[in-house]
C-alpha cells in the first residue's frame, strides 16, 4: 500500500486482486483493527464469504438487507462490543455500521453502479462514503477493479490516490483473444 490514503488497483480479471484483499485484511487484522470488505451486490457475496470463512473463520461477519434485523443486530453488537477484530463483508449499507477501529476498506468493482443509492433517500454513492468513513479513523481504502470508474482513473494519474496496476493474469493465463468482427 503507498502511502497515500486511497489506493487505485487495476488489475485484469484474474489477475490475483482477492488474493491482494485477502493479504491485507489479514495484516489489518494482526493489528488489531476492522476490516471492511465492500460489494456491489448481495448475489455475489455467497462466493466470496466461503473463501473468507475458510481464512478468517468466526472474525468473518457478513451484512446486508436480506438478513433478519435480529440478524443485523447481532452484527452490530459483535462490533460494538466484540473484543477481536473483524472483517465485515457487506454491500453498501454496510458503511452505516457501528465500527470501533476501522482500519481498511476495500471497494471491490468500485466502478459498479450498483455503489450509488438513489432511493429511499438518503443519496450517496457507497465509493466515495467509503473513502471520507475511512478518512474518519484513519484508515486506507482500496478500490480495486478490472474496469475502473472515469473518477477513479483520473485522481490516480493525477496523484491523488495511489496506484497499482496488474496486467496479467495468475499464473500466466492467457487473456482472451480479441476478434474484430464486421457489424453489417
Amino acid at each position: 500500500f503507498t502511502s497515500k490514503y486511497v489506493c487505485l488497483l487495476h488489475g485484469v480479471t484474474s489477475s490475483g486482486k482477492t488474493e491482494i484483499y485477502v493479504r491485507l485484511i489479514d495484516e489489518v487484522l494482526k493489528l488489531g483493527r476492522q476490516v471492511l470488505y465492500m460489494l456491489p451486490e448481495i448475489a455475489i457475496t455467497t462466493q466470496i464469504t466461503e473463501r473468507l470463512a475458510k481464512l478468517f473463520g468466526n472474525k468473518l461477519l457478513v451484512y446486508h438487507s436480506k438478513f433478519s434485523d435480529n440478524e443485523r443486530v447481532e452484527v452490530c453488537n459483535k462490533l460494538l462490543h466484540g473484543n477481536e477484530p473483524m472483517v465485515v463483508l457487506g454491500v453498501r449499507s454496510s458503511l452505516f455500521l457501528p465500527f470501533k477501529d476501522l482500519g481498511l476498506i476495500i471497494v471491490d468493482e468500485e466502478h459498479e453502479n450498483t455503489y450509488k443509492q438513489q432511493d429511499p433517500a438518503p443519496r450517496y454513492h457507497a465509493r466515495s462514503a467509503a473513502i471520507v468513513l475511512a478518512a474518519m479513523y484513519g484508515a486506507k481504502t482500496l478500490l480495486g477493479t478490472a474496469t475502473p470508474s472515469i473518477e477513479s482513473w483520473q485522481n490516480a494519474m493525477d496523484g491523488k490516490y495511489g496506484f497499482v496496476q496488474m496486467k496479467e493474469r495468475y499464473k500466466e493465463i492467457k487473456l482472451p483473444e480479441i476478434i474484430p468482427g464486421d457489424i453489417q
